[in-house]
């Protein structure tokens, strides 16, 4: 993935040496960020209103980075790490979503990544579904440098491998042993699993009363025997293609735009499977619900870039903090989510914590008071409501604990942790029933502190 430094001298060398420290580089062609200091800042917005298209992303090097986002840059730092480290992240934003949908990854060296993606396995998967071994070898032949190709003799075994890998696309002769063409395309658009997979008819009866029931019960294509090998290529390609863009569409559907995150959509999906799992495998699932704090404040105070700003600040807190399979959303506006899988309450709270005490950090960094108020709530694996029911409920709890906590004129701040609280947060990473004992450890330290406070005040009287 390319990026653009403007400028020379000193300035410009640090960012070019920061940036390639994280294996960014200027290449030929449209960058996907243009980085610079303060005093090239208006020549970076021309370049970038110059490619509407690509739009690349604007980074400023600037000891100010409040004012530079209010002026329209994308991000700023006041060092060139620190610049560097900014671009690198928002470009994963971009990125990461649509590579997790899609089932891809971006290439080890970023860059060589593009920054939006129709990637598809590669190579991609094509199964061929022939009952005749001579068509079966010679469509492998003709496909195999290109493509992985596995081959069926029957439909049946073809579906049951199909859930199993989940091809890219299938080529399906019409007539099988046992389930013909038909019934095998119908078991794969039954199924969840393989509903999207495209398939293309292969068929010596090439009628067009064929191809058009062929087409009606769901086939992306139809190519009659003998076929030209040119357009049985051409039309795999295509296939493809559209399968890969399709799928391109539909990631950026779950994705919020500002953050990367997941939208509301995704997280509700998301949420009803992790309620099953609650119920099949005996696991607690917590929910924590966070509010950013003040976002009126800094939009009317220093416009609604910073506001941006600081909403995205509060989703890259929640990347850092969150393990390998917590999944974390934008519900709404300033509301964010995050699923807590195999976590009971106490643990969800030592999560809490851990992410008051980055937003601490988070503030600094940025020039925002970054806060959030965060609600909790527990769905138990005993717990006898299910399926929708158990997600309004687990919803409900958690909006009732963080408004509880937004209303509170007592509510928890964090101003200077304390070394039970930081603790407490890093336990969070640890096993859930060593870090539930070690929460109540820390609960324990809390109260004695506060009884000891209590006592020297009696004294003092």
């Amino acid at each position: 993935m390319s990026v653009l430094v403007l400028g020379t001298g000193e300035t410009a060398d640090a960012l070019r040496d920061a940036l390639g420290r994280r294996g960014l580089r200027e290449a030929a062609g449209t960058p996907a960020a243009i980085v610079c200091a303060q005093s090239d800042l208006l020549r970076a917005f021309a370049m970038r209103d110059s490619s509407p298209a690509a739009r690349p992303l604007v980074v400023v090097l600037t000891e100010d980075p409040v004012a530079a986002i209010e002026a329209g840059a994308d991000d700023a730092g006041k060092e060139p790490d620190e610049v560097a480290q900014r671009v690198e992240v928002r470009l994963k934003i971009a990125t990461s979503a649509v590579h997790k949908a899609l089932g891809t990854s971006v290439e080890d060296d970023p860059a060589k990544a593009p920054l939006v993606s129709t990637k598809r396995r590669r190579p991609p998967l094509i199964f061929v579904v022939d009952d005749d071994e001579d068509a079966r070898d010679l469509l492998e032949e003709l496909l195999r440098d290109r493509y992985d190709v596995e081959t069926f003799g029957d439909g049946e075994t073809a579906v049951k491998r199909a859930k199993e890998l989940l091809p890219d696309l299938v080529l399906l002769d019409l007539f099988l042993p046992g389930e013909d063409g038909f019934a095998v395309l119908t078991a794969l658009r039954r199924d969840l699993t393989t509903a999207d997979v495209p398939v293309i008819f292969l068929s010596a009866q090439g009628d067009a009363d064929t191809k058009s029931q062929g087409l009606d019960r769901g086939a992306d294509d139809y190519l009659a025997k003998p076929f030209d090998v040119q357009e049985l290529l051409a039309r795999v390609e295509r296939r493809l293609k559209v399968a890969a863009e399709k799928e391109h569409f539909r990631a950026l559907a779950g994705m919020d735009g500002l953050t990367g995150l997941p939208n509301r959509r995704s997280f509700e999906a998301r949420l009803e499977e992790e309620i099953a799992r609650v119920h099949r495998y005996k696991h607690p699932l917590a929910l924590a619900m966070i509010d950013l704090d003040g976002l009126k404040k800094i939009n009317d105070g220093r416009g609604h870039a910073a506001g941006d700003r600081a909403i995205l600040a509060l989703a890259d807190a929640l990347r850092e903090v969150r393990r390998e399979n917590d999944f974390a959303a934008r519900w709404a506006g300033d509301e964010f989510a995050m699923l807590l899988p195999q976590t009971s309450a106490q643990a969800a709270e030592l999560f809490a914590e851990r992410l008051r005490l980055r937003l601490l950090k988070v503030s600094d960094e940025t020039g925002l008071s970054v806060r959030a108020s965060i609600g909790v709530a527990e769905l138990s694996p005993t717990s006898e409501i299910v399926g929708e029911e158990a997600a309004a409920d687990l919803l409900r709890r958690a909006d009732e604990k963080l408004y509880k906590e937004k209303r509170s004129v007592r509510k928890r701040r964090v101003a200077h942790p304390t070394p039970h609280q930081s603790v407490a947060a890093v336990l969070f990473w640890l096993d859930h029933s060593v870090a539930a004992v070690l929460f109540w450890l820390a609960a324990r330290l809390s109260s004695r502190a506060r009884r000891h406070r209590q006592v020297v005040a009696v004294a003092g009287t």
